[in-house]
C-alpha cells in the first residue's frame, strides 16, 4: 500500500480504543457538513525542510520496495523527519502506528500525530481525524463528528474529503433537501476530480447519467476518470459502446479500445492514460486509423 493514512479505499479501519478526542481542535457546532456554501480550492501545505524531505523520500522508496522488510528503518526515517515538522512524514507515521508497522501499534499515538497536523493547519489532519471518528480508531466513535471533520477538510481543499462529502450529499434522499445539496455535491466532486481523484469522475459519471440524463457530461466524466487510470470507468465506457447505451450507437472498435486499456488499468493501478482522447476519443471524434 502506498500512503496508508490516506485510505482512499475509503476507510475500513477497526478499533477497540475509546479515548475522548480533544475538543479544542475546532468548534464542531459552527461547521455544518451539509452547508450550501463551497468554494473549490487546493489545499495549502507548510514548507518542507530540505533535509527532512530527503529522509521522507528515502522512506517512501523503501516503502515501495518492501514495506515490511524495511519497516523499522521506514519508521525511523519518518520519526526524524516528523521532528522537523515534515507534515507528510507525520501523516505517514500516524499510519504506521495505526497498523503497527515498524512500531508498536498505538492508535492513541496516531491520534496525537493527527492532532499535530490539525494544529499545523494541514487538511490531511482534519481528513484523518474524520476517519478515526468514523471508525473509532483511537477515539470514541462519533460518525456525525467525523462528517464535520471531513467537511472542514473538504473546505480546506482536501480532495479525499471532497469525495467523501460529495458522495454523502448525493446519497441524501430527503426530497426537500436533495435539490439544495446536489449542486454542492457536484461542485465537490468536480473539485476532487480536478485534483486527480479518479473515483470522483466515476461518481460524477453515474450522477449525470442517472439523475440528470445528461449523457454527454456523463461520458466526459467517465473519460476524465479513465485518464487517471480508473478501471471501472474504462469498463463503463466499454459497455456503453458495446451495447449502444447513453444515446450512443454500438461501436465495437471503440469498445475494444476501452477494453484493452481496461486490462492495462487492472494490471497496474498506478498507470495513467493522459493521451486517452487520442487513443480512444469520445464521439463525435473518429477513432484513429489502425
Amino acid at each position: 500500500m502506498t500512503t496508508r493514512i490516506l485510505w482512499t479505499a475509503l476507510l475500513m479501519l477497526s478499533s477497540v480504543s475509546a479515548c475522548k478526542p480533544t475538543e479544542h481542535m475546532m468548534n464542531r457546532q459552527n461547521i455544518d457538513w451539509q452547508s450550501l456554501e463551497f468554494t473549490c480550492v487546493k489545499a495549502q501545505t507548510p514548507p518542507l525542510d530540505k533535509e527532512a524531505d530527503e529522509w521522507f523520500l528515502t522512506a517512501r522508496i523503501l516503502q515501495k520496495k518492501d514495506e515490511y522488510r524495511h519497516a523499522e528503518e521506514i519508521a525511523r526515517l519518518y520519526k526524524i523527519a516528523a521532528e522537523r515538522g515534515h507534515y507528510k512524514a507525520i501523516r505517514n507515521l500516524a499510519g504506521l502506528y495505526v497498523d503497527g508497522v515498524g512500531v508498536e501499534q498505538d492508535e492513541r499515538e496516531a491520534v496525537r500525530l493527527t492532532e499535530r497536523l490539525i494544529e499545523m493547519g494541514v487538511s490531511d489532519g482534519y481528513y484523518n481525524m474524520g476517519v478515526f471518528l468514523q471508525d473509532g480508531t483511537g477515539v470514541k466513535q462519533d460518525r456525525k463528528a467525523g462528517l464535520t471533520y471531513f467537511r472542514k477538510a473538504a473546505d480546506m481543499g482536501n480532495p479525499h474529503a471532497q469525495l467523501v462529502i460529495g458522495k454523502k450529499l448525493m446519497a441524501i434522499d430527503d426530497q426537500e433537501l436533495r435539490p439544495k445539496v446536489l449542486p454542492i455535491a457536484e461542485a465537490m466532486l468536480h473539485c476532487a476530480l480536478s485534483q486527480d481523484i479518479a473515483a470522483a469522475g466515476y461518481e460524477l459519471g453515474g450522477y449525470y447519467a442517472i439523475n440528470k440524463k445528461d449523457f454527454a457530461n456523463s461520458l466526459k466524466a467517465y473519460q476524465a476518470a479513465a485518464k487517471l487510470g480508473h478501471a471501472m470507468s474504462f469498463y463503463t465506457l466499454k459497455e456503453v459502446f458495446r451495447n449502444g447505451k447513453y444515446g450512443q450507437d454500438k461501436d465495437e472498435q471503440r469498445a475494444a479500445c476501452y477494453a484493452r486499456l481496461e486490462g492495462e488499468a487492472d494490471e497496474d493501478n498506478t498507470k495513467k492514460f493522459p493521451t486517452l482522447d487520442r487513443i480512444c476519443p469520445l464521439p463525435p471524434k473518429p477513432m484513429p486509423k489502425a
